[in-house]
């Protein structure tokens, strides 16, 4: 599961704790291990491991959570690559609403069926999808989704392509603990400048 701020609690949470309750290891990367990230609302979540320290082969699937979160996916390089190589290495891949900015961003759509949210069905067809105005679509190992409301046909998808996935053995993965679920305070997103005299600004989220 890719997290960035700005996600969308239900599209990360929903997946994350059917995973758990299916007997999955669920596993939350971000761009470092133990940031805090904050959902639109304020939901909270922790990186378990960083994105530089995983590769395709240590995971069956990726899913990538929608809301305003891909558009701070898109601009970390690891993260892209991380999606484009599983789908290179034909691994499953689950995205959901505005996710598939990072699919475009990735160019791993062009000339396959995908959905999204409607806002940005163009700039799946500027990046060579076929867009459709459909709940769930897959496509191969590809399984896109458009909104919350589609979650449980979404997860049925994912837990369908985790059931074909080829079962082999896993690199070890850097130890984590498992990001807490239950909310005792919002994480507060900030911003703050990416360099001394920069006009460009990256936002990190605290506890507030």
């Amino acid at each position: 599961m890719l997290a960035e701020n700005l996600y969308q609690e239900l599209e990360l949470w929903y997946p994350v704790l059917r995973l758990r309750e299916a007997g999955a290891t669920p596993v939350i990367v971000g761009t470092t291990a133990g940031e805090l990230y904050a959902s639109k609302i304020g939901y909270p979540v922790v990186a378990e491991v960083a994105v530089a320290d995983v590769t395709p082969d240590h995971f069956d699937a990726v899913i990538v959570p929608g809301g305003f979160a891909p558009e701070y996916l898109r601009r970390n390089p690891a993260m892209v690559e991380l999606v484009r190589a599983s789908i290179e290495q034909d691994k499953p891949v689950a995205a959901i609403c505005h996710a598939g900015w990072l699919l475009a961003t990735a160019e791993v759509i062009k000339d396959r069926r995908v959905t999204s949210v409607a806002t940005i069905k163009d700039d799946v067809r500027h990046a060579g999808g076929t867009w459709l105005d459909q709940p769930v679509v897959t496509d191969g190992r590809l399984l896109t989704a458009q909104l919350p409301n589609d979650l449980p046909d979404f997860m049925i998808g994912v837990l369908k392509l985790l059931a074909e996935a080829e079962a082999v053995p896993r690199p070890p993965l850097p130890e984590y603990p498992p990001s807490p679920a239950g909310y005792r305070q919002p994480a507060v997103l900030k911003n703050r400048a990416a360099g001394p005299g920069s006009a460009n600004y990256r936002g990190y989220a605290e506890l507030g």
